[in-house]
């Protein structure tokens, strides 16, 4: 019979439970005492007529003899002490063995609280931007790490003393307890902080563009009913060619009675956005400034396209969100009409099967699909058709101050809401070479892996005499994913010092030694 390394230190916790000596229970099992001492220490394996007989002197279910309750806790306890949290002090898998055969009520008391621990870390990260520029979060941030502080040492009591007297170990575990219900009721305390309610409020704090941008990221950035609506404008006849913007702009003039005139620049109009783009309700016109460059005539017009087109679509699915605000409502049918419109210029599957061949080379993409560098990337982080997923990709764009302007999260990475990111991500980095891909291969202190690709553009000002305009923009996604990237290649994905440690931003970050820091981090 199969060795279970646990089952012996157990028989002898019950047999002393149930106020038996050695003998006692030798005689009552119909073995020897010295074979019954080499099963309590694990020297002979339990077989199945002495486990039945062994349930009925104890009065237990034999099954409980079984070890998958044990098994399944050393488990457990084997995958908390991989967390990078004990890295310096790595435990040994028999000491953990030896933790659960002896004193499995510690070692489940240690789960619970590794498990009360994340997430209360987590309920920390979530909460950190909002807290982050208010003075609550220096009084409750020291209380909640002093909590966190004091179960931890508890539980390494714990964990390093398993001949613990009965009593003082009862005392450890209460104490543990006790400091969790503290944790639970300062975690409690944060939400309320938030909003004022409890977490059912916080929509009301929350802005249109975040009410839209947070509906799009639970959608998973993906929206089959537009991808099905852009296929089958793709299908349609006279839809084929190498550019796009002759045949959709004929499209929008034959079936909507909508032309488009390109316009001259105007010096009068320098610095004014407003003159990029305008639709004329009255004539029905979209005017395009010649100043914009091809790629944004083609979406502006597509966009148009679509809103004309699929209006009643975009209305049902804005409307089907519930998000209880008519300017969200409003900015999400306005997001829903520009996916529809980069469907359209990048069909799913030919896009898809492009990306997977190229190895998503990006300047390829673009040049192919007649798009910018930054339409391609977006499109990237939409290719998640269920039994046709693409590489998850998050996607985000930063101005030169380094402010987010926009963002996708799809590839599991959690991009910050407010303000700005890690100033080690390669998106900040890319400024200091317009035009060039910039590749990083980053690792959070959480141990996750990701590879970021990002580039920055420089465009010319609106005019003589207004500033020239930056951004940069980045794609990225998890290292298990590398290999589909050309990007990756010649990086050193198996050296740990191909990595560059990084967070989501100063106060969410765990790398307490990083130089580049400007700000405390509350998970200190």
């Amino acid at each position: 019979m199969k060795h279970r390394p646990l089952i012996g230190s157990k028989i002898r916790r019950l047999r002393k439970r149930a106020a038996l000596s050695q003998v006692e229970m030798a005689a009552r099992l119909g073995i020897s005492p010295s074979y019954l001492n080499l099963i309590e220490h694990n020297q002979r394996a339990l077989t199945r007529p002495i486990s039945l007989k062994m349930g009925e002197v104890l009065q237990i279910d034999p099954q409980a003899l079984s070890g998958g309750e044990e098994g399944r806790l050393l488990s457990d306890l084997a995958e908390v002490f991989g967390d990078p949290l004990f890295k310096g002090a790595p435990v040994a898998r028999d000491d953990l063995t030896r933790l659960v055969g002896a004193a499995p009520s510690a070692a489940g008391s240690i789960k619970a609280l590794y498990r009360a621990y994340r997430e209360a870390r987590q309920d920390a990260e979530n909460l950190g931007e909002h807290l982050a520029d208010n003075p609550f979060l220096e009084t409750t941030s020291h209380r909640l790490l002093t909590l966190l502080t004091s179960v931890r040492s508890f539980s390494e009591i714990l964990r390093d003393n398993a001949d613990l007297a009965a009593d003082r170990r009862q005392q450890y575990i209460g104490t543990v307890v006790s400091e969790s219900e503290k944790l639970t009721d300062l975690v409690n305390e944060l939400f309320g902080f938030i909003s004022g309610e409890g977490l059912s409020k916080q929509r009301d704090l929350d802005t249109p563009s975040s009410l839209a941008a947070d509906y799009i990221e639970a959608s998973g950035n993906y929206f089959a009913e537009l991808e099905d609506a852009a296929q089958e404008f793709r299908q349609s006849p006279g839809m084929r060619g190498a550019s796009l913007e002759p045949l959709l702009t004929a499209r929008l003039s034959e079936n909507h009675g909508i032309s488009v005139e390109i316009l001259p620049w105007s010096a009068d109009e320098a610095g004014d956005t407003a003159h990029l783009i305008q639709f004329d309700e009255e004539s029905s016109c979209l005017r395009l400034s010649e100043i914009l460059p091809s790629s944004s005539r083609s979406f502006e017009i597509a966009r148009q396209l679509a809103l004309a087109a699929a209006g009643p679509l975009l209305d049902r699915m804005a409307a089907r969100a519930g998000l209880g605000s008519p300017a969200a409502t409003a900015l999400l049918r306005r997001s829903h009409s520009k996916y529809l419109a980069a469907a359209i210029l990048m069909p799913y599957r030919e896009f898809l099967e492009a990306a997977r061949d190229l190895r998503h080379d990006l300047e390829v993409l673009q040049r192919r699909f007649d798009v910018s560098f930054e339409q391609a990337c977006q499109r990237l982080a939409t290719l998640q058709r269920p039994g046709a997923e693409g590489v998850p990709f998050h996607f985000l764009r930063v101005d030169l101050a380094g402010n987010i302007t926009r963002r996708r999260a799809v590839s599991g990475l959690r991009i910050p809401r407010f303000g700005g990111a890690c100033p080690r991500w390669n998106v900040h980095r890319a400024f200091m070479n317009p035009g060039q891909i910039d590749t990083q291969l980053a690792r959070f202190s959480g141990g996750a892996a990701y590879i970021f690709i990002a580039r920055a553009h420089s465009g010319p000002g609106l005019g003589h005499g207004t500033r020239d305009r930056h951004a940069s923009v980045s794609i990225g996604c998890d290292i298990s994913f590398a290999d589909a990237l050309v990007y990756a290649d010649g990086l050193g994905l198996h050296d740990e010092g191909s990595f560059t440690p990084v967070g989501l931003h100063c106060r969410q970050c765990a790398w307490h030694d990083c130089g580049d820091r400007v700000s405390p981090s509350f998970l200190r």
